[in-house]
C-alpha cells in the first residue's frame, strides 16, 4: 500500500523562507535541519511518523542563514550566513559552541563523510 504525499504542517520559519534543508547523518533520517530568511535554524523530528519542528536559534545570526549542516558523530549542527558567520550549535546542551567570522558571505556548507572535523564552507 502506497503512503500519500503530507505536508508538514508546523512552520517554524517566520518569514516562511526556506534557503537550506539538510538530513542529519543521525539516527536514520528520522532528523532534518532547516535555515532560513528569518535568520532561524529548526531541527526537525520524526516522533511517531509526523514531524515536530523545534527552533534551535534565531538571534545568532544577523541575516539569513544560507547554509545548515549536522556534523558526524557530534549533536552538533553548523549553520552559515549572510552575516558571514559560521556558528556551530550543540543540540543535547542548547547552547552556542563556536563562531567563526568570514571576510565574505556564507552561502553554502557541507560536512566531509570522512574526516568528521571537516567542513567545506562556500562563500561568496
Amino acid at each position: 500500500m502506497q503512503e500519500k504525499v503530507a505536508f508538514l504542517k508546523d512552520k517554524p520559519h517566520e518569514k516562511g523562507i526556506i534557503n537550506n534543508i539538510v538530513f542529519l547523518p543521525w539516527k536514520d533520517g528520522t532528523f532534518f535541519t532547516t535555515g532560513g530568511c528569518d535568520h532561524g535554524v529548526v531541527l526537525w523530528k520524526e516522533v511517531e511518523k509526523q514531524w515536530k519542528a523545534e527552533i534551535l536559534h534565531r538571534t545568532l545570526h544577523s541575516s539569513a542563514v544560507m547554509g545548515v549542516g549536522g556534523m558526524y558523530g557530534k549533536s552538533l549542527i553548523v549553520s552559515v550566513g549572510a552575516d558571514k558567520r559560521i556558528i556551530g550549535f550543540n543540540t543535547v546542551h542548547g547552547r552556542e559552541e563556536f563562531r567563526y567570522q568570514l571576510e565574505s558571505k556564507a552561502l553554502g556548507i557541507l560536512p566531509n563523510p570522512v574526516d568528521h572535523n571537516l567542513f567545506m564552507v562556500q562563500t561568496g
